[in-house]
């Protein structure tokens, strides 16, 4: 099976706001770190077949959707949407401690189920999902998208692995990753 990843990256100076105690140079070199470790856990992946980036600017040899200020979940769908007849995975690019076995997890439910969701740590957000190209699916990310994702999809199952889970928004986000994470570099 071959999936295609669908990664959402904003603008250098949009990224991670709530990091408030950051400065700026020190927010974008870590979202530049974390995008850097996803987008190549991703692309290393035997069943991902292209990894797409939807942002502002283009990064990389990845192939690239411009992101045309629609909001997250407009701009996912349209992603989507471009991409139809494909199985696609939507992943976020702040998951330090995301490995290739997450994704093959999350895409081995998905294939017994049609779609699959990795909730975050708190189990109210939504850091991937899996889903089959014949799935409908509207997107739902903010707040409480876990329970509205779930919600959506009959038969769907919830992937709950460490690596999907921690995403980095705040502070507290960082000491965990770099108290778990022994290949942590940011």
């Amino acid at each position: 099976m071959s999936w295609t990843a669908i990664v959402p990256l904003k603008a250098p100076g949009d990224r991670k706001r709530r990091l408030a105690a950051l400065v700026d140079d020190q927010r974008l070199q870590i979202t530049e770190r974390l995008a850097d470790h996803v987008l190549g856990v991703a692309a290393a992946h035997p069943e991902v077949t292209e990894v797409v980036l939807v942002s502002p600017a283009p990064r990389g040899a990845f192939a690239w959707r411009r992101d045309e200020g629609r909001g997250l979940n407009g701009e996912l769908a349209a992603a989507r949407a471009a991409l139809a007849g494909r199985d696609c995975l939507i992943l976020f690019a702040d998951l330090p401690l995301l490995g290739g076995d997450d994704l093959s997890a999350l895409f081995a439910a998905a294939h017994r189920h049609g779609a699959a969701i990795a909730p975050d740590r708190h189990g109210s957000g939504t850091n991937a999902i899996a889903l089959k190209a014949a799935v409908a699916f509207t997107f739902h990310f903010g707040a409480g998208s876990r329970a509205l994702h779930a919600a959506a999809i009959a038969g769907e199952a919830i992937v709950d692995r460490r690596g999907l889970a921690l995403d980095i928004d705040t502070e507290e986000d960082i000491a965990l990753a770099r108290g778990e994470g022994e290949e942590i570099d940011f």
